[in-house]
């Protein structure tokens, strides 16, 4: 009876949590921090402007951070860069592969452990540039000894910066460090690790006027919040105490919040005291605004200092181009090759206009280009052919290599392909270069080959066909069954003493007649047995013969 009383007391406590959780909606984790009715941006202080030295060069500061349980590593592509002065500062270890520029040069903060890697020929020359503080003692040290800043950026978990060549177009002239979205800047690819699902909502039907709740908890360190909203909606803007929300468009909208607001220019504080508990938020929400229904929930666990947050009306089936994330093609400035074999041992490329027969098995080699004295391995995730309009997925099995720095190596079979009806097909594997036994990933890349496949078309002919390990293979099973049966005979006659009981003459005549006849094939003749009998035979066979004759005379008589 007692541990009936325990379960049930547990089974009330979870069902309460669960209540309390769900207060308002069920809430679901946004992947990539964006959907149908919201999007969450970080912001980074930044600042991108005109200058160019007199000697034409340009000066790029890049702030990079990383996540604790993120291991760093990015592609650096300069190769379209302007003449220009690159300083990277990092907050934890970097493993940098560099595409580099003679007219660009590189340098490191002091206390920055950053390795730049060139593909084929080790490492680059790195310049030094004093320890800083903080950002705007890096600022003033690159502009006192450079002439000015023209772009600086902050990066969180980047996988690939790209230099596009282009320049700013009226742009301020001095660099002051303003909340920014990095990926906005025109003069560089800026592709980031996707980040955590950080972001938690739910959306319900409304037949009233929306009500957005946005909380961003105690324990979060967001301090500034700039908001996009739909028109005529009402909000409840909650976040800890110092959090700023400013609203961005110049919309009518009614809020509700504990903290500092600016709308239209204007900032007011209505100094309302709002719990963090979803539950007592819903009951707040739906007292203040007479209202039976909260439109949409979100919560925000992001922990940065600057966000931008777009809310929109789920309804709506446009979408404003203004919450469009834009992120760039990943990068394929180091290239990888695939080549195909027709024989395991690697030693046989197949010609791209050879035909695979669908039937055989094909090996496939994938390399890339190598980086110094730094070890890389590549990992593929996934393999698939295509053929407009058909694509399968193409199972795959990893072969062994002994060698060493030897590349990737794979097998495939092509039987699915077998009763498709083209002939032409794009083999393509999603793979990823790994540095220090596979604890820093470059972002995903595509390596393709074409090939060209023959229908495997079955032998009609019901002959058996045999090779050369065949027609041997009989001949010395042949060979040794006679010999064990030579044997066997042999064995026989010493233990008796006496021939055996069937001649072996007679009796290999008699399987040699047997064997041949009626085989059209046979090459010999049959011969026929001798009737000559030896003289104990005759007068053997004349006194039986006599003996035998003389009973019906005597019958008779």
């Amino acid at each position: 009876m007692r541990s009936i009383t325990c379960f049930i007391a547990v089974i009330l406590c979870l069902r309460r949590a669960a209540s309390d959780s769900s207060a308002i909606c069920e809430l679901k984790d946004v992947s990539g921090d964006s959907n149908d009715w919201i999007v969450l941006q970080e912001m980074s202080l930044g600042c991108w402007t005109d200058f160019t030295s007199l000697n034409g060069t340009e000066v790029h500061i890049f702030k990079l951070l990383s996540s604790p349980e993120i291991h760093p590593m990015l592609e650096l592509n300069v190769t379209m860069a302007n003449p220009s002065v690159v300083i990277i500062t990092s907050s934890s270890p970097l493993t940098i592969l560099l595409q580099d520029n003679p007219t660009v040069k590189i340098y490191v903060t002091d206390g920055s452990s950053v390795n730049i890697y060139l593909p084929n020929r080790g490492s680059p020359q790195k310049h030094a540039a004093p320890f800083a503080n903080s950002d705007s003692e890096l600022l003033k040290w690159a502009t006192e000894t450079f002439g000015g800043v023209t772009s600086f950026t902050t990066a969180r978990d980047p996988m690939v910066i790209t230099f596009t060549g282009m320049k700013g177009t009226h742009q301020p002239s001095t660099c002051d460090l303003q909340p920014e979205i990095a990926a906005d800047k025109q003069f560089i690819e800026l592709k980031l690790t996707s980040p955590p699902d950080e972001l938690k909502s739910c959306y319900t039907k409304y037949s009233e006027e929306p009500i957005h709740v946005i909380n961003i908890p105690d324990d979060v360190k967001i301090r500034h919040v700039y908001l996009h909203l739909p028109s005529n909606s009402k909000v409840i803007l909650r976040g800890p105490a110092n959090t700023e929300w400013t609203i961005l468009n110049n919309i009518s909208v009614k809020f509700l919040s504990n903290n500092r607001v600016t709308l239209n220019g204007m900032k007011l504080l209505l100094n309302k005291t709002i719990s963090d508990d979803p539950k007592e938020i819903r009951q707040k929400v739906l007292l203040h605004y007479k209202s039976t229904s909260i439109t949409s929930y979100s919560e925000i666990r992001l922990n940065v200092s600057h966000i931008q947050l777009w809310i929109r009306d789920h309804t709506s089936s446009s979408v404003p181009a203004e919450v469009k994330p834009t992120t760039p093609a990943p990068s394929s400035s180091f290239p990888l090759q695939m080549q195909l074999f027709s024989s395991p041992d690697y030693m046989l490329p197949l010609d791209p206009s050879s035909k695979v027969q669908s039937d055989k098995r094909v090996y496939a080699e994938i390399s890339s280009q190598s980086f110094g004295a730094i070890t890389v391995s590549i990992k593929v995730s996934s393999c698939w052919v295509s053929s407009m309009p058909e694509v399968r997925d193409m199972p795959f099995k990893e072969e062994v290599c002994y060698i060493k720095d030897c590349p990737k190596r794979l097998s495939f079979s092509f039987e699915m392909l077998q009763n498709l009806p083209s002939s032409s097909w794009d083999l393509e594997c999603a793979v990823k270069l790994c540095f220090k036994s596979g604890k820093s990933c470059t972002n995903e890349k595509h390596v393709k080959r074409n090939f060209q496949i023959k229908p495997y078309i079955p032998n009609k002919n019901p002959c058996f066909e045999f090779g050369l390990s065949a027609v041997l293979g009989i001949a010395f099973g042949g060979f040794l069954i006679g010999v064990l049966l030579t044997g066997a005979l042999w064995f026989i006659k010493i233990r008796t003493g006496h021939p055996v009981a069937l001649g072996m003459r007679s009796t290999a005549a008699e399987l040699s007649v047997l064997s041949i006849t009626g085989c059209p094939c046979g090459l010999t003749k049959r011969q026929p047995v001798p009737t000559h009998q030896s003289p104990s035979e005759n007068s053997s066979a004349n006194a039986s013969i006599g003996s035998t004759q003389s009973t019906p005379t005597s019958s008779m008589a």
